[in-house]
This record gives structure tokens, sequence and C-alpha cells, in this order.
């Protein structure tokens, strides 16, 4: 009986012990994750202001064009 009692007991102890690891290594995984979307928002953050300077200077060139146009 009391054999057992100390087998279920054993038994739990592996149970907790193996949820606490799945869920170290689920946090783990997301704080990953979480560090990857970082540097990729980063990442569109800098692809974004290249393209606002590129529309800029397109749009500057336009106007130019326009007062050449206009002055003929």
């Amino acid at each position: 009986m009391k054999n057992d009692n100390a087998n279920k007991l054993d038994t739990k102890d592996k149970e907790n012990n193996m949820s606490e690891v799945i869920g170290e290594n689920t946090f783990l995984k997301l704080r990953q994750q979480k560090e990857q979307m970082k540097a990729e928002l980063e990442q569109v953050k800098i692809q974004r202001d290249i393209a606002l300077r590129k529309q800029k200077k397109l749009e500057d060139a336009v106007k130019e064009l326009r007062k050449i146009i206009e002055q003929r």
C-alpha cells in the first residue's frame, strides 16, 4: 500500500516536472519568436524609411520637371 502511494507520488512529481519543462520550453520559444519579430520589425522600419526618402526625391524631381515644362 505504501509502495503504491509512493509510486503515485513519484508519477505526479514526474508529471509536474515535465509540465514545468514543457512550460519553460514554450516560454523560451515565445521569447525567441518575440525577439525575431522585433528584429523583423526593425528591418521593415528601415525599409519603410528608405522607401519614403526615395519617394520624396521622386516628388522633388517631378516638381522640378513641372517648373521646367511650365517655363517653356
